[in-house]
């Protein structure tokens, strides 16, 4: 009777490299968990903010987002700049950014192209608008002078000249005379031509109010500029 012949035996694991096995596939887990939790946090980030600017977006009292929010919608905004969807940046909810969270609506100034910066702060501008609003875009304006482009500067003329003739001779139309006069003198610091290309808007408008000395000034700095320019 043949005797039955065994096969060798496999050879055992070593403890060591068993243990190592099994160290780096808990270390995988680990990592994978903790990529997982990032996205959900990530993706848990972006629909508090997207519910924070559709909240802003509601034209009532209690839309406005406090400073902390604020805060927090821009940090997000600065990590993930494209996030949100087109809806959430047409005219209306752009007028609404800026009436509820200003600091938010500059930040998407910032973050944009120069045609689409400027797209968006001409959503912004209001016909007419408050001194509060125009002390704020005319700030904007000014820090950010080298992007604005022409049609934006008609724009805003337009509406400078439509919140003066909404009130009455005063403190709060010179305010505005004498605000609109400044922004348009960085403007002209930054671009010359502009004195060319705006000559008549700027001429009627600053011959409106003779009474308000900025804007006499400015009448004469443009004359002078295109003068030299001839």
């Amino acid at each position: 009777m043949e005797s039955l012949q065994l096969a060798p035996l496999p050879q055992l694991l070593s403890v060591d490299a068993s243990v190592a096995e099994d160290v780096r596939l808990v270390t995988d887990g680990i990592a994978y968990a903790s990529i997982i939790l990032q996205q959900r946090a990530k993706q848990a980030q972006t629909d508090y903010v997207l519910a924070q600017l559709a909240t802003a977006a509601q034209s009532t009292n209690s839309a406005s987002l406090s400073p902390q929010t604020m805060a927090q919608v821009i940090d997000t905004l600065e990590k993930q700049p494209d996030m949100l969807p087109p809806e959430m940046l047409d005219t209306e909810h752009i007028r609404m950014y800026a009436k509820n969270c200003w600091n938010v609506f500059e930040k998407l100034v910032d973050l944009a192209d120069k045609e689409e910066a400027n797209r968006i702060i001409q959503g912004a501008i209001a016909q007419p608008m408050s001194i509060v609003e125009h002390n704020a875009l005319a700030q904007l304006l000014i820090d950010r002078i080298g992007i604005v482009l022409p049609d934006t500067w008609f724009r805003y003329l337009n509406a400078v000249e439509a919140s003066c003739r909404s009130q009455q001779p005063g403190s709060a139309q010179v305010h505005n005379v004498r605000l609109a006069s400044k922004v348009f003198n960085h403007a002209l610091d930054a671009n010359s031509a502009l004195a060319e290309s705006m000559s008549i808007e700027l001429c009627s408008f600053c011959l409106s109010y003779t009474q308000v000395k900025d804007a006499t000034d400015l009448y004469r700095r443009v004359l002078n500029a295109n003068r030299q320019n001839r």
